[in-house]
């Protein structure tokens, strides 16, 4: 399997490339990395190197990149072929989604920017998440762990984040899929905002009620569940709001979160509300899945 590391030479590069590291040496696959370092398109670097360098970094002639391409490979075990690819690109994103689809990448690894800008994702992962083609993964840091001291070690355990609309079977064949191959648990959740039941008035006319109403979200994953063939624990959620029923879902230390985009992006990725706020509050690594993905490893919105 072919991964597209987005790479800098900082805490939320050195994320990323441990993730994917951690979660290529889990599987089954040969696996490949390709350390993306973007430059700007305008830098003197991409005047006197325009476009791409495929050799990798032994052609560049910028003393830093070298450097930083050097203790890239370093963190690498040999076990794992890695490159590293310099993109010149109006923006990192740009030049992340460039050297993806020349590579053929399965999946791209960048670390949300979650430390700089509050509760935002950072201006890569959130173009990336409304526009890759692929799978992307998001290389959360755990609250309380700024630095990133505490690497997430592989899957243990992948939790699937499942809503009622279309699409949500696609996302249960995914999880099950990655699951099996990894030979790890698969967790099932699905998260349920009591507000959207509707006025009182509507409950005293017989509206279904709060118990109801898990009830039949629950009935509706477990018929999906079972028909993702293979066994899991299935979690319904209930809260005030989507935040809140967030807040209950219990985390192992390496879980590995996985839900699909909105019906929204098409063949590409585009996060809706629920799916966005998962991201944003997850502890631990997320893959963002789209609706048709290459080779049927489908999504739908969480």
């Amino acid at each position: 399997m072919r991964y597209t590391v987005g790479y800098t030479a900082d805490a939320g590069g050195r994320a990323a490339l441990e993730t994917a590291v951690a979660l290529a040496q889990d599987g089954e696959d040969t696996p490949e990395l390709d350390l993306v370092m973007v430059v700007p398109q305008q830098s003197p670097f991409a005047a006197s190197h325009p476009g791409s360098d495929p050799a990798g970094y032994e052609h560049i002639l910028d003393a830093q990149l070298r450097e930083w391409a050097k203790d890239a490979l370093a963190m690498v075990p040999e076990s794992i072929t890695a490159h590293v690819l310099i993109r010149a690109a109006e923006s990192e994103a740009e030049g992340i989604l460039a050297a993806a689809a020349e590579t053929g990448a399965e999946l791209i690894v960048v670390a949300p920017r979650t430390h700089l800008l509050g509760r935002s994702l950072g201006s890569v992962a959130s173009a990336l998440l409304h526009s890759s083609p692929v799978p992307v993964l998001l290389a959360t840091r755990r609250h309380g762990d700024p630095d990133g001291e505490h690497q997430w070690a592989g899957a243990a355990r992948v939790t699937a984040f499942l809503g009622t609309r279309e699409g949500a079977e696609a996302v249960a064949a995914t999880a099950a899929r990655l699951a099996q191959r990894r030979h790890v648990p698969l967790r099932i959740v699905s998260l349920v905002s009591l507000a959207e039941q509707g006025s009182a008035s509507v409950h005293d006319a017989g509206g279904p009620g709060p118990e109801d109403r898990v009830a039949l979200v629950r009935e509706v994953i477990e018929d999906i569940a079972g028909r993702a063939a293979l066994a899991c624990e299935v979690l319904v959620l209930p809260g005030q709001d989507i935040d809140d029923a967030i807040a209950t879902v219990p985390w192992q230390r390496d879980d590995l979160a996985l839900l699909g985009s909105s019906r929204l992006g098409g063949h590409r990725l585009f996060l809706g509300s629920t799916a966005y706020k998962v991201v944003r509050s997850a502890p631990v690594p997320v893959v963002v899945v789209p609706r048709t993905v290459p080779h049927a490893s489908e999504g739908g919105e969480a």
